[in-house]
């Protein structure tokens, strides 16, 4: 039986929504049964309420209720998912009135759930109530927040139960892409680059071709970035292509076009011309056939050429950074020796707005004006200072503002059109002109102003690209997809932030950001990392490769439980359910394949988002979090093709959904704020000569499973 006991009815109520018809709203309490618990209830941070284990809710209306279809509304943080869930009409609570509802997946943030319950007219004159059946992973916890009942409405009518919860993704464009990537092609263009003023692109048509009729021609045809390549509409430029014998030909054009726009974000296709008669002596007319794949450029001019790379002196970095830090952890950086940071570029839309603004400065991107907030440019600007002044390594995470939040014009049209409100944030408009030339006009500026040979505004030296793509419905949202509609807009948007980052700073990246869930994806909607990463490559092999990098998020199995070793889905093989601390020797030796690498040479990996967790503050919690540590930076050590790692969390958060990641206890912790953790010690000892001794005594704290792969 899973149950709880609670003595007394929670302090959370289904709330009303913004609906005009209150009538259709109705207040319910939620009590537990008073059974053998298997599970555990407790409040959290405000009217969140968190649960572990199995239990059982019921739920009991304050007033009466009609008959009808009812929909159960909440905001849900479930690590590991739901195994089972179910309703059962009371109070009797007959198995002939049970039935399930869709299962609540595993999410790392608060997000949307709704289903619909079953009741019909069974539920009526507020006699009856509802209990909810739950059932966790194992390890797994669930909190709830913003819990409402509400009738259905006439479009919640035409979706089924299935459908509230998660729609189904659509694969109509599926068949394109897999066609577009598998096809091979007879002719290529083999090398664009984007010099100063000029764009040079070499390339070969086939000799079958070349061999045609006589009166056939070439073409090469230019392709914006957001335009599909089955768009009838995709060209905006042809010239023709005159080849040499062997096939070979070069075409040189202004890299200015004569609408004003930089054609750094152009792809190039080639194309044969058939002249044919299509009655003799009437008339004449062409068609025209792809012969190569679209390619984008491989080179771009530099401004920076001489700017140094970053030469962090071990890998010891921090996630979350910010400044002005509070004084209580002012000096952490120092402290800890700090090699590299993260930084959060939320909500890109306040950095540029496509309206003139009252002290916002007027700048120019692809023949239109924008608006730079330099309020807000100047407050990043002492945030990258400080960390220059530190010789610390910068890394910015760009994150777009998911529209379904109501917020600004500007907001709606950077983010994609197809996100929904399930995505914490939202994928970049890529498919239309607008989105996807002011999504460039805010990389622009902000690339041209941190990347500066003289520092003036502080320097930025990688561009992580969204976060955990690989749950892109919760962090990176374009709404249903499937793996290779997701990439096909993820891709451009990756590509773009490489092409315009690259004209600044010769050693700047753009990096991949993906979760721990590799062979599998996690989730009903999510894709897994090494998923993404085929088909990342896949893009590059096809339409000419870029020197993307890596930001992988190693968390252990469970994010509750610090005890890495325990990781059983983290296996050797390649095949392994997860990539954790346990088993980063999987993600080396993957990034060292030949299809992985650039230009024979192993990608940048960063691990710029790992943490282990202090399920509470005893004394074992707290060695164990740190014991996490100790065997994830032994790990890191052996494993050339990682350079940095990024521990994350600084401090404690309290919008973590109950985590205790931090290196630190909560700036509101009523005992000991921003106290230091063991983990905080620990952490300032590697790198130095007192690592051995160190790591060593949180070593022996592990089983021997552990202790054989130290020996």
């Amino acid at each position: 039986m899973w149950a709880v006991m609670w003595a007394c009815c929670i302090g959370l109520v289904f709330a009303a929504t913004s609906r005009s018809d209150a009538a259709a709203m109705v207040d319910v309490p939620v009590t537990g049964f008073d059974e053998a618990s298997a599970g555990v209830v407790r409040h959290a941070a405000g009217d969140v309420v968190e649960i572990t284990g199995d239990v059982a809710l019921r739920l009991t209306p304050k007033s009466k209720l009609s008959g009808g279809q009812w929909i159960l509304e909440m905001d849900c943080f479930c690590l590991g998912g739901l195994t089972q869930f179910e309703a059962t009409i009371g109070p009797g609570y007959d198995a002939t009135s049970r039935f399930k509802l869709p299962l609540i997946p595993h999410t790392e943030v608060f997000s949307p759930y709704q289903a619909r319950l079953a009741i019909g007219d069974n539920w009526v004159d507020g006699e009856s109530d509802l209990r909810l059946d739950l059932k966790l992973a194992g390890g797994g916890s669930l909190q709830i927040k913003n819990v409402r009942l509400r009738l259905a409405t006439a479009h919640d009518s035409t979706l089924s139960t299935r459908e509230l919860s998660t729609l189904a993704p659509t694969t109509a464009a599926d068949s394109e892409i897999v066609e577009y990537l598998d096809q091979r092609m007879p002719s290529s263009i083999a090398n664009v680059v984007v010099g100063e003023r000029q764009v040079s692109i070499r390339g070969v048509v086939s000799v079958d071709a070349f061999a045609g009729e006589a009166r056939d021609e070439f073409v090469l045809a230019e392709i914006a970035m957001e335009t599909l390549l089955s768009n009838p509409h995709a060209q905006r430029f042809q010239t023709p292509v005159e080849p040499a014998a062997d096939g070979t030909f070069k075409v040189v054009l202004p890299r200015i076009d004569d609408r004003g726009f930089d054609r750094i974000t152009s792809r190039w296709q080639l194309e044969q011309v058939h002249h044919v008669d299509f009655a003799s002596n009437v008339s004449s007319g062409s068609k025209q056939t792809i012969i190569s794949h679209a390619r984008y450029a491989d080179e771009v001019f530099c401004r920076n050429p001489g700017l140094p790379p970053a030469a962090p002196k071990t890998k010891k970095g921090l996630g979350g950074w910010r400044w002005p830090s509070p004084p209580e952890v002012r000096n952490d950086l120092d402290d800890l020796g700090i090699q590299a940071v993260t930084v959060n570029l939320n909500a890109l839309h306040r950095f540029v707005s496509t309206q003139r603004r009252p002290g916002w400065s007027a700048f120019q991107w692809q023949g239109r004006t924008y608006y730079a907030n330099d309020t807000l440019l100047a407050r990043y600007d002492q945030t990258f200072l400080a960390a220059q002044n530190q010789n610390v390594m910068v890394s910015v995470i760009l994150l777009v503002t998911n529209p379904a939040d109501g917020h600004s014009l500007d907001a709606k049209l950077l983010a994609s059109p197809d996100a929904d409100s399930s995505g914490t944030y939202a994928m970049p408009d890529v498919t239309s002109s607008e989105g996807l030339n002011y999504y460039g006009a805010i990389l622009n500026l902000m690339a041209q102003r941190w990347s500066r040979s003289q520092g003036q505004h502080g320097r930025v030296h990688h561009w992580i690209v969204h976060n955990e793509v690989d749950f892109g419905y919760v962090w990176t949202n374009a709404g249903n997809k499937t793996a290779r509609q997701y990439m096909s807009l993820y891709h451009r948007s990756l590509r773009l932030v490489d092409l315009i980052v690259r004209q600044y700073d010769p050693n700047a990246r753009a990096f991949i950001s993906l979760t721990h869930h590799w062979a599998k994806p996690g989730a009903a909607r999510a894709y897994g990392s090494r998923r993404m990463l085929e088909l990342l490559a896949q893009y590059c092999d096809v339409e000419g490769d870029f020197p993307w990098a890596v930001a992988h998020h190693p968390y252990p199995q469970s994010l509750r439980n610090p005890r890495t070793w325990e990781d059983h889905q983290a296996t050797s093989s390649v095949d392994t359910d997860k990539i954790t601390p346990w088993n980063l020797e999987v993600l080396d030796a993957y990034m060292k394949r030949p299809e992985m690498r650039f230009r024979g040479q192993v990608r940048k990996l960063h691990l710029s988002e790992n943490g282990f967790n202090s399920p509470d503050y005893s004394r074992q919690s707290l060695t164990d979090q740190a014991a996490g540590m100790a065997i994830a930076w032994t790990k890191i050590q052996t494993l050339s093709s990682i350079e940095m790692w990024h521990y994350h969390n600084w401090i404690d958060n309290r919008n973590e959904g109950g985590l205790r990641i931090g290196l630190r206890k909560f700036s509101d912790d009523v005992q000991a704020p921003y106290a230091k953790k063991p983990i905080w010690h620990l952490y300032q000892t590697l790198g130095t000569p007192g690592e051995q001794a160190a790591v060593t005594s949180y070593l022996k704290t592990i089983d021997s499973r552990q202790k054989d792969l130290h020996d």
